[in-house]
């Protein structure tokens, strides 16, 4: 197509937000006796209607530079305590909102990476460490009204959370078919990465809330369902775990959750009897690929009009 051409279209830009994704930052809290690390990966998405221009003639007058962006995340950890990443997260937004007139919303999302504190002779390490896989997530929308910077979207959330147990779970009596093949079971091992995100009754009252406490309460409720009751079925332990965590954590509305089944199938020995050798459910063959999917949403009910 001819510019000319290109310029007559009458086309229409639907959305847009642009800023600077997987910014690494690390803050050490110093308190004497126990230093403290947040390592996050940030992304900062800027938008408003002043930002339009730079899409549709390149002038640039009014864009905040991605390498600001990456900048500012790092100044605002520095000029700011904070307990958690929720908070870090809405002192971002309300820097940019409150620095840039023309910005109208802001999306921040943080990945923060698990540090475990050592333990040596029984005693926690002042300031050494060693990484965890599970990963605590937070996204937060915010956007500018009268009273300066509010928050229009809050949602925290932990993923990579790996568990298993080796009994204590089965998975009997489901909708057979013709085209079915797996038979019933007692006692199977369970295994999952638990993912779960969740929202807040009232997010507008941002760094007053509790954040550590629905955190550890999602992740205790988790982690106690999955270890002290039987299951029926990961659906079953899903809601349950859901259900324990609202219970525990009034500031929460909602969790969502997603527990994939990694597979251990149990190996196949028959054909290896003549040889003295016969599986007493103790040998297993991991196949995550396919895998089950269980995913779901508890939340509070709604009151009654």
């Amino acid at each position: 197509l001819s510019s000319d051409l290109i310029h007559m279209m009458k086309s229409v830009l639907s959305t847009h937000r642009y800023g600077k994704a997987r910014v690494r930052v690390m803050k050490v809290v110093r308190t004497p006796g126990s230093h403290q690390v947040f390592d996050v990966n940030a992304r900062v998405l800027l938008s408003g209607a002043a930002l339009t221009e730079t899409y549709k003639t390149g002038d640039n007058a009014m864009v905040v530079a991605t390498d600001t962006i990456k900048n500012t995340c790092y100044i605002v950890a520095e000029k700011y305590s904070f307990k958690t990443i929720e908070e870090y997260a809405i002192l971002l937004g309300e820097h940019f909102l409150n620095t840039y007139s023309h910005v109208e919303q802001v999306a921040v999302n943080l990945d923060q990476y698990a540090w475990e504190r050592l333990v040596v002779s029984g005693k926690p390490h002042e300031h050494s460490f060693k990484r965890d896989p599970e990963v605590h997530i937070v996204s937060v929308i915010m956007s500018r009204a009268s009273s300066g910077p509010k928050i229009d979207y809050l949602e925290s959330g932990l993923k990579g959370l790996v568990v298993l147990k080796t009994t204590g779970s089965g998975f009997e009596k489901f909708w057979r078919d013709s085209y079915t093949t797996l038979p019933d079971t007692t006692d199977r091992i369970f295994a999952t990465s638990v993912t779960a995100k969740w929202t807040y009754t009232n997010p507008s009252q941002g760094k007053q809330i509790d954040f550590d406490q629905a955190f550890q309460s999602v992740r205790t409720s988790v982690l106690e369902v999955f270890a002290l009751e039987y299951s029926r079925s990961v659906q079953e332990t899903l809601y349950h775990a859901g259900d324990m965590a609202l219970a525990r954590a009034p500031q929460m509305e909602s969790v969502w959750i997603s527990l994939p089944n990694k597979h251990h199938f149990t190996f196949d020995l028959s054909r290896f009897e003549k040889c003295g050798v016969r599986n007493t459910n103790t040998v297993f063959q991991p196949s995550e690929d396919p895998s089950g999917l269980i995913e779901g949403t508890i939340s509070r009910p709604k009151p009654k009009l």
